[in-house]
């Protein structure tokens, strides 16, 4: 950002050498300068009209695209057995709002709101003081002591019950309403039989007088204070939504900082007191089956100094490769921070990573730009999906979640699996998806301690076999963050490597490995994606106790596509300082049926393997990161 300070003070000093010349010109001296006076007015008038028409055609300018990875997106008809779950459904909708009654900047939420809410008061879970504060109370005409309950409201005609879905917005300029952004999504799934709420928390916003910062509490804790609200109403015979809400079945999206906050909301809830103020006690418990955070923040607050976990919750994150506001892909940490206790159960979680994507266009009132003016016309949108593109995948992967995790429907099971799966609803762009389900079983995570040859469950050992590079390492996101995850990461520089995991005796067995199973992992190419020619492959086996092995090339599972490289701004020297790299590894799960291993070898006993192996076979050099080895069990 310095570079653009310092450009900024060049123009600053062309701008008052225009002012110069001009003033010059206005008083008369033309007339009375002689030659040279006159050729240097001259000079300069020429100098900072180019300069100045230079400048505003290059902010104009949207940038470049030339960089873009040259791989042809997938582009084929789905295989999912559903209709496509972004078109609107069959339900009419209706819309209201609730708030105060006494807004002083949202006729909506002011004297033209349908329900009045109460007030809450937050000022345990947000500070703000100084003249930020008094700039806030005389804007909003409140404090943290009376934070309204506003909401606007798209819901199906129809007897329902209805699952209930709060979609929450992040942080922007608190002056432009961030609420109305999600209309688009929450008309199609009010169509589709959801009761769809965009709650308003645009007091938590930053401005010029201020920002407002660690109130990710805040903003978790006021979604489940809107729950209260729909459990009373839900309960109450005199109320419009009275048996209306269908609160066993409960989701909660958010973006940017909301897309921490609902998961802080959903960790907050099973909680009996506030983690940083064991006094204040809580009594929430709602049924919160599901989790949705688009280009989501992390440990912006951590309770009790904790990352927040999540137990038993289905999750799904969505992020842009070209998000200049959220560039790192965080979502991922809180991804490894799900876990699921009941291996029968349907839990899963998900994630979706988006070439071309950026921040601001999956909120319709905040736009293409991720940043605002003066920085925003430094940024390269040349590349970016169209908003209606980049919209039409959040309403194609959130109505499918919730259709799955709400509504049962686990036919959509395999878009998350393989965004391939989705064919043609997606928009033409790559992908890279990640999958866990709530039947796998480690064999080799990389977290449990530095020795090369250990595997995370008892008694197994790895092994490298003519590879030039074996390590295990932490993982970075682009600018140097952790990712807090551990990988191998293995190199090869012929065909003869390999990477060997073999498993406890007997752990096939007692796990009961069957054709109904999953052999699952991670994997991210490792190479610079600047320099690639050809997609990594390898081929990679099943061994049993007496020997007989089965293997299966990874590009028939599904290609491997480098790491996304990304331009996020047209200005070389801010690009390198503030995003560092022009990628980040992302890793793609693989899911391959045990039932494929015996399509290519009946004789290989699924119940005796004993072997993991990875053969880097089919291309003569390369480097992989690899992760979260195991095994998928069938329900």
């Amino acid at each position: 950002e310095d570079s653009i300070w310092y450009i900024s003070a060049g123009l600053i000093l062309v701008e008052m050498l225009l002012g110069v010349v001009i003033y010059e010109l206005i008083k008369g001296g033309w007339n009375t300068a002689r030659l040279q006076k006159r050729i240097l007015l001259t000079f300069s008038l020429i100098l900072a009209l180019g300069i100045n028409i230079y400048v505003v055609v290059w902010l104009l300018n949207p940038g470049v695209d030339e960089y873009l990875l040259e791989i042809e997106p997938y582009r084929g008809e789905p295989t999912i057995m559903v209709d496509d779950p972004s078109l609107p459904g069959d339900y009419e909708i209706e819309t209201l709002f609730y708030g105060s009654g006494t807004d002083l900047r949202r006729y909506e939420y002011g004297e033209g709101v349908d329900i009045v809410t109460p007030t809450v008061n937050a000022s345990s879970y947000v500070l703000i003081t100084g003249l930020n504060a008094r700039a806030r109370e005389i804007y909003w005409g409140f404090t943290p002591n009376e934070f309204p309950l506003n909401g606007r409201v798209w819901y199906p005609q129809g007897q329902g019950p209805f699952p209930l879905v709060l979609i929450v917005h992040g942080n922007h300029a608190m002056t432009e309403f961030s609420d109305p952004g999600y209309g688009y999504l929450c008309e199609l799934l009010a169509s589709r039989g959801y009761i769809c709420v965009s709650i308003d928390e645009n007091f938590l916003n930053g401005y010029f007088m201020g920002k407002v910062s660690g109130e990710n509490d805040a903003r978790g804790w006021m979604l489940l204070k809107h729950l209260a609200l729909w459990e009373d109403w839900n309960r109450d015979p005199e109320h419009p939504f009275y048996g209306l809400v269908d609160m066993e079945n409960i989701a909660l999206v958010g973006h940017s900082r909301g897309g921490e906050a609902v998961a802080l909301a959903a960790a907050f809830n099973k909680l009996d007191h506030y983690p940083n103020a064991a006094w204040i006690k809580w009594d929430f418990n709602f049924n919160i089956k599901s989790v949705i955070a688009i280009a989501p923040v992390d440990q912006q607050h951590k309770p009790a100094g904790h990352p927040a976990e999540l137990v038993d919750v289905n999750y799904l994150v969505l992020h842009g490769a070209h998000d200049a506001d959220v560039s790192k892909y965080y979502g991922l940490r809180q991804f490894q921070r799900v876990t699921f206790s009941d291996p029968e159960s349907d839990l899963f979680k998900a994630g979706l990573y988006i070439y071309q994507a950026n921040h601001g266009q999956f909120n319709s009132v905040w736009g293409n730009r991720d940043y605002g003016l003066p920085l925003g016309q430094f940024l390269n949108v040349r590349p970016l999906l169209k908003p209606e593109e980049q919209q039409q995948i959040a309403k194609l992967y959130i109505s499918a979640f919730l259709d799955a995790t709400l509504k049962n429907e686990m036919e959509l099971l395999p878009l998350f699996q393989d965004y391939r799966n989705a064919g043609n609803w997606l928009p033409s762009t790559l992908y890279i998806n990640q999958f866990q389900d709530a039947g796998y079983r480690p064999v080799a995570t990389y977290e449990e301690d530095y020795d090369l040859t250990t595997t995370t469950v008892g008694r197994g050992s790895l092994s490298g076999h003519g590879l030039n590079r074996w390590k295990e390492q932490k993982l970075e996101f682009r600018t140097g963050k952790s990712q807090e995850n551990y990988a191998a990461v293995l190199g090869w520089a012929n065909v003869n490597a390999s990477y060997v995991i073999n498993l406890p005796t007997g752990l096939a067995s007692q796990w009961e490995l069957g054709e109904g199973d999953y052999l699952v992992f991670n994997l991210v190419d490792g190479r610079d994606p600047m320099g690639f020619e050809t997609l990594l492959d390898f081929t990679i086996f099943l061994t049993d106790r007496k020997g007989e092995t089965a293997g299966i090339a990874v590009s028939d599972v599904m290609p491997l596509l480098p790491q996304f490289r990304a331009q996020i701004t047209k200005l070389v020297e801010w690009e390198e300082r503030k995003y560092k790299s022009p990628s980040e590894p992302v890793y793609q799960s693989y899911r391959i049926a045990l039932s494929d291993f015996t399509a290519v070898n009946p004789q290989i006993v699924l119940g005796q393997i004993s072997e993991i192996k990875l053969v880097f076979d089919l291309i003569e050099s390369g480097e992989i990161i690899l992760d979260d080895v195991g095994f998928s069990l069938g329900k």
